[in-house]
């Protein structure tokens, strides 16, 4: 047997299993926030809500706006890593109070901004940050632990 065809045959869909294996513990994990310990807030594209959990019971919900596909807010797994009460972004000029930063590299926060109704909110996106309103932003922005509250963000906005 040629190398390339042991590869192909064998090795190959060897790694797919083991990949399948690897990822199916994040998605399991995203998929029940109610099973984390902590302070998790939860951000579900699909359905444009979010929600925060203490200790797996869920204490807050509240509409939520994210990025579209040019300007995606990526799924995954992520901590709150630095609060900024009155951030200003140079970048776009506006103002993002409350901001909760998920992702520095980027400047990805969740942070107060507009949220439209449901019917008007296919027509609107964020540059990739996530969208909550008062009183909602407040309130998370007060309860959120910098370095530790887990931000779970799950699925794609485009597959609603």
């Amino acid at each position: 047997m040629r190398r390339a065809d042991w590869v192909r045959g064998r090795l190959f869909p060897l790694l797919v299993g083991l990949g399948l294996l690897f990822l199916w513990g994040p998605v399991q994990a995203a998929a029940e926030p109610e099973s984390r310990a902590g302070k998790v807030i939860w951000i579900d594209q699909r359905r444009q809500m979010g929600a925060a959990y203490e200790d797996g019971r869920k204490i807050m919900e509240f509409p939520v706006l994210t990025g579209d596909d040019e300007t995606t807010t990526p799924p995954g797994l992520y901590r709150v890593l630095q609060k900024v009460e009155d951030y200003f972004s140079r970048k776009y000029q506006v103002p993002m109070p409350y901001s909760l930063f998920f992702d520095l590299r980027h400047r990805r926060a969740i942070h107060e901004g507009e949220v439209p109704p449901p019917p008007q909110r296919r027509e609107y996106a964020t540059h990739g940050c996530v969208h909550v309103e008062s009183p909602y932003i407040e309130r998370l922005f007060d309860w959120a632990e910098e370095g530790s509250t887990q931000v779970i963000i799950t699925g794609w906005r485009t597959e609603e």
